[in-house]
């Protein structure tokens, strides 16, 4: 009676190809081991644009110093599996070149075509591919979250520059601190009549009391005054 789990039991390619794997993994893929002080410093290091563009570098660095490896790994695996198979090769069993036998000539045939096919061995050749992929797709798996919290730190720095922007300015200091266009903005709102104002209060969301302290120094102080004239005839 046939073995019912015997088609369960793996082939020797699948042997030979998990055997391969587990020594790349024990001989490439090694990591030092940090040490508790760096452990420490990494768990309170804190988070900046710098710190994360550092561990996206390293982990680039990282991914090719893996390719490598790999690549090296599977030029020696091809190089060890063509001397095999070159050595397995019976030189003297060529037959002559005269030889008239059919069956000797395609015999002979078989086996070129069989070691010409044994050159170009393409389960191999899918597991290098697959194991380029899996190294790749972990790569990734690391890096994209990386990229991505680059950009919301990217994102939320715009938002408060452009937040500090849109704030109406408390001092002249604070007003020379602004972008032209915003200097523009406020100029406008200093120079212009109640109505206008009250209609950039609403456009640009300030509130009375934070366009107050500015707009008392401009009432005020002649040269700050002269200032924002100069800068409305200009432009």
């Amino acid at each position: 009676m046939p073995d019912p789990m015997a088609d369960d039991e793996p082939t020797d390619a699948a042997l030979d190809a998990h055997f391969t794997a587990a020594q790349y993994i024990l001989t490439q893929k090694d990591r030092p081991i940090p040490t508790l002080e760096q452990m420490r410093e990494a768990v309170n290091q804190v988070v900046t644009d710098d710190t994360i563009k550092k561990r996206i570098a390293d982990l680039k660095a990282q991914h090719i110093q893996d390719l490598q490896r790999m690549y090296n790994w599977h030029a020696h695996e091809y190089r060890a599996d063509a001397r095999d198979m070159f050595l397995a090769r019976d030189d003297v069993m060529y037959p002559p070149k005269d030889e008239d036998d059919k069956s000797i000539q395609q015999s002979n045939k078989d086996i070129m075509d069989f070691y010409e096919r044994a050159r170009y061995y393409v389960p191999q050749q899918m597991r290098w591919e697959n194991e380029l992929e899996e190294l790749r797709h972990s790569h990734l798996e690391m890096l994209l979250p990386l990229y991505q919290e680059l950009k919301d730190i990217e994102d939320r720095r715009e938002q408060e520059r452009k937040r500090r922007e849109a704030d109406f300015p408390q001092s002249i200091a604070d007003y020379k601190t602004k972008p032209a266009e915003a200097q523009l903005r406020v100029a406008t709102f200093l120079m212009a009549d109640a109505a206008r104002q009250e209609r950039m209060l609403t456009e640009f969301n300030w509130a009375s009391r934070q366009v107050k302290p500015l707009l008392e120094i401009f009432k005020k102080d002649d040269k700050f005054k002269s200032e924002i004239i100069v800068l409305k005839m200009r432009r």
